[in-house]
């Protein structure tokens, strides 16, 4: 190639890097000049926030609201606008002065923080050891384990410049900054200061937002009760998710500020009632100024219809209450407590679940720390979780297991009671009463323990046990929430504790007594068991769940048969029969007849310190007699006996009944007419 055309191809190449170059300039010229407004408000920051979904409600059986939402105003830290910690003197300025607003408003905000000032010193609160740990944590302020809440004060003063405050003041801003560390305070996780805040107090932030920089309303939705005193074992209780649950559930889209169910159906049915969350987008220009675009809509949680009457379950709980506040409050030197257990017979719902004493759900929160201490254990749920003997409410599986095996072979059969059964020459066990002869509907009228002394040592302990195991005893009933199990008094389960079987033990286990132990929930399913002849079924709190506008079906709880026992007609007739006449002599006030059969422990009281002996008054019961359809158990620690507790359930039975047309068909008999 010669010179000249080199040359030529340079001045080429040099021309066009000058028109790029150029035509660089005067875009750059444009952007910066002429369009400068626009450049200056370019997005700077942009970030993704959960918008919580609205919890699934809870109803009863008939449609009626238990539990429901309600829209309140929450104090929020947005960490787009909010001081960052290199701005910390303006960041405590303004928690500082929330602080102040809140309380001299009288309002609450959230203090989190474990360390409390008393007599003027610092002290770690009680039940608060896994935060006390975090607090000390290498996460938080890498203090030995050793470590008092003095230590742990100073040294929150320090890391965030508290030193100008009076101690307490310090305390309380040290708090919210504990909590928006421990919230991963951020642009996607806001913090939130307070909830449920005041009209008043949102208007004064409101006029002072240019101080009050970062600092947000937020319109939110909280939990609110129709009742809080209704059905609250059964409905459960919510609360801030805790670390272990975090690490659980967040693959299911939880955050570390999320509400979830902490006992009762809020708990087991969670993944049912939380909803989805939705989302929105923030972005912020160079100027501040913001905007916010809501990119997926939040779906409320599902419904969730219980099992439950509401007009039962009021009815169970207040009767309850008055029965041992007031009519049976002079039996014993202390407070008797309970629970009360309906069901309903053809499906296994249950009706009704009291547990006494109780508790609110709308004052929980501020009541939990008294409750937890409570020696009476408020939030224990009798009716499901403690176990009873049965004492002679178990006569009614005896007798028709001596029925089956034909060892009681009808009517005829008569066992003599002359107060005491003399069989054994070593043991020789007592009846209240001298009855003579005895049938087995006579037996089980008077609760007979002659009768069925010798019923139970014919039957033996192991075809004793093989009948109440078809009745459902020491077994759990299905139930959605936690219940215990129950224990069968048997040859293993004295082995295991190191004891011998002796021919006594099948006595005392054939009046039910020794260690036969049930809970009311099985007590229950047990008599709707005998009520509809032998058919046991599951029972459920649940009867079905559906989308937030029911317009869908998402679970429905199936009542399943979890075994027949296909005795004999007749033997079904002897056995409630003996039920009737015990109804007769205690439900004359019921609107329709009543089968029933009583029952009493005696059991050991610690009360002030001395050993005190006392007594548990049973009672399970159908109705009607001729056409089963709720069951009852009763179960009152202290109660003097069984029939002492039937005057709850005439008012129960007399409530469920009240309304229905079969009552209005019944002569004065309790006939169907």
């Amino acid at each position: 190639m010669d010179a000249q055309k080199l040359k030529r191809r340079n001045i080429i190449i040099v021309g066009i890097v000058i028109s790029v170059f150029a035509l660089f300039s005067a875009n750059l010229f444009r952007i910066q000049v002429v369009n400068a407004d626009n450049s200056e408000n370019k997005v700077v920051n942009a970030s993704t926030v959960n918008i919580e979904a609205a919890r699934g409600e809870i109803y009863d059986r008939n449609g009626k609201v238990l539990v429901t939402n309600r829209q309140s105003n929450s104090v929020i830290f947005d960490s787009n606008y909010f001081p960052s910690q290199k701005e910390m003197e303006k960041r405590v300025e303004i928690i500082d002065s929330l602080i102040k607003l809140f309380e001299e408003n009288g309002s609450e905000w959230l203090d989190t923080l474990p360390i409390k000032i008393r007599n003027g010193k610092a002290v770690f609160e009680k039940d608060r050891d896994s935060d006390i740990a975090y607090l000390k944590s290498k996460d938080f302020l890498n203090l030995n384990e050793y470590a008092t809440a003095e230590n742990c004060l100073d040294a929150l003063i320090e890391r965030y410049g508290l030193e100008g405050y009076k101690k307490k003041q310090a305390r309380k801003i040290a708090s919210v900054c504990y909590g928006m560390k421990k919230g991963f305070f951020s642009s996607s996780n806001p913090y939130t200061f307070a909830e449920e805040v005041s009209n008043e107090i949102v208007a004064i932030i409101k006029e002072n937002s240019s101080f009050y920089q970062g600092v947000e309303l937020q319109i939110v939705s909280s939990r609110h009760y129709i009742d809080g005193s209704i059905a609250p074992h059964i409905i459960g209780t919510i609360g801030a998710i805790d670390a272990d649950e975090y690490s659980e559930l967040k693959e299911n889209g939880y955050g570390m500020n999320d509400i979830i169910g902490k006992t009762g159906i809020e708990k087991k049915f969670e993944s049912y009632l939380k909803g989805v969350d939705g989302k929105k987008t923030v972005t912020v220009d160079s100027e501040g100024n913001k905007e916010t675009v809501y990119t997926e809509t939040p779906v409320q949680g599902n419904a969730v219809i219980l099992t439950i009457d509401y007009d039962v379950q009021k009815t169970a709980q207040e009767k309850l209450d008055w029965l041992v506040n007031e009519k049976l409050a002079s039996v014993r030197r202390y407070q008797l407590v309970g629970s009360v257990v309906v069901q309903e017979i053809a499906t296994g719902d249950v009706l009704a679940l009291a547990s006494y004493p109780t508790f609110n759900l709308d004052t929980y929160a501020e009541d939990v720390v008294k409750l937890n201490k409570d020696k009476l254990a408020p939030l224990w749920n009798r009716a499901l979780q403690s176990v009873y003997t049965p004492g002679s409410t178990i006569k009614l599986s005896v007798a028709m297991a001596g029925l089956e095996e034909n060892i009681i072979k009808d009517s005829s059969y008569e066992v003599k009671c002359a107060g005491i059964y003399n069989y054994y020459t070593d043991y020789r066990p007592k009846c209240l009463h001298v009855h003579g002869k005895q049938n087995v509907v006579e037996a089980i009228h008077n609760s007979c323990n002659i009768f069925f002394y010798e019923v139970s040592r014919l039957l033996g302990i192991q075809r004793l046990n093989d009948y109440m195991t078809m009745f459902g005893l020491g077994t759990k009933t299905g139930v959605e929430l936690y219940e215990s199990e129950g224990t069968l008094d048997s040859i293993a389960s004295r082995e295991a504790l190191g004891e011998q079987w002796t021919p006594g033990l099948t006595l005392q286990a054939g009046i039910g007594h020794g260690n036969n132990q049930f809970t009311p929930m099985q007590l229950c399913s047990y008599v709707a068991t005998v009520a509809s002849r032998g058919t046991r079924r599951s029972s459920h709190f649940v009867k079905s769940i559906m989308t937030s506008d029911f317009t869908q079906t998402v679970y429905t709880s199936e009542s399943r048969v979890l075994s027949q026992a296909n005795f004999s007609e007749k033997n079904w007739e002897l056995v409630q029969k003996g039920m009737l006449k015990v109804g007769e002599d205690y439900f004359k006030d019921a609107v329709v007849p009543v089968c029933a059969k009583t029952g009493t422990t005696t059991v050991n009281k610690v009360v002030n310190g001395k050993n005190e002996e006392s007594n548990n008054g049973i009672l399970v019961c159908y109705a009607p007699a001729d056409d089963p359809q709720i069951a009852i158990s009763i179960v009152i620690e202290g109660a003097s006996g069984g029939a002492s507790t039937a005057s709850l359930a005439v008012e129960i039975i007399n409530e469920y009944f009240s309304s229905s047309d079969s009552v209005d068909e019944r002569d004065e008999y309790g006939k169907v007419s």
